[in-house]
């Protein structure tokens, strides 16, 4: 089956609602905190660090980074599991391959369907893989001496590992919902406007635990 035009409209309602929206939602994030969940906590998470390097007690955040991590780990090998099975067992690779051979092949919508869904894995995978880093370095600085961190970062301490930690949640986020809008994705191997319908309502459902 060719593509025709709901597919290509499909396409788009779903690179609006998960790249359009979550692009925006970290702006908002960060440049107005008061307008959403995620800028409200950021300042509440400073005056964590704030009281935690008063009382020079490290170990409470980097237990938490542990469990974090344990978190990261499984969702980034579970995404990379999944694309290696998506990779191997479609055909969609196969079917790039005539493509670039012959120009006329035709590209199914269900091979369109799965590069989306492979394509949002990747995003999750190297998200999560970016959360890690972010949280790695949060367990080794957390420890480090405040006027070392003043010194080298040229700001104040909490702010910098407050800025670390959400880095790491921003990319925790953006993988955990890639993970989900993945799942979303597969509904397109049924049926297009399904497909579209539960695109947009998981979009809704988002935006209405972000506000």
């Amino acid at each position: 089956m060719k593509l025709r035009e709901e597919d290509w409209l499909a396409l788009g309602v779903f690179l609006l609602c998960f790249y359009g929206y979550h692009t925006i939602y970290f702006y908002l994030s960060r440049r107005f905190p008061n307008r959403t969940r995620k800028g409200r906590l950021r300042q509440a998470i400073q005056s964590s660090f704030e009281d935690i390097l008063q009382r020079q007690d490290p170990l409470l955040v980097v237990h938490q980074a542990r469990n974090a991590l344990m978190a990261v780990n499984f969702l980034a090998g579970a995404s990379v599991i999944l694309l290696g099975a998506l990779m191997s067992f479609t055909g969609v690779v196969e079917s790039i391959q005539d493509i670039t051979v012959n120009i006329k092949a035709t590209f199914k919508r269900t091979d369109l369907a799965v590069l989306l869904i492979i394509a949002t894995l990747g995003i999750s995978f190297f998200s999560f893989l970016n959360s890690l880093r972010h949280y790695n370095l949060l367990t080794f600085l957390v420890s480090a001496r405040p006027e070392k961190l003043r010194e080298i970062e040229e700001t104040e301490p909490a702010q910098f590992l407050t800025e670390l930690f959400m880095r790491g949640s921003d990319a925790y986020t953006l993988g955990r919902r890639a993970f989900l809008y993945s799942a979303v994705a597969g509904i397109w191997l049924l049926n297009v406007w399904a497909f579209v319908a539960i695109t947009v309502f998981v979009t809704l459902w988002v935006a209405f635990y972000d506000r």
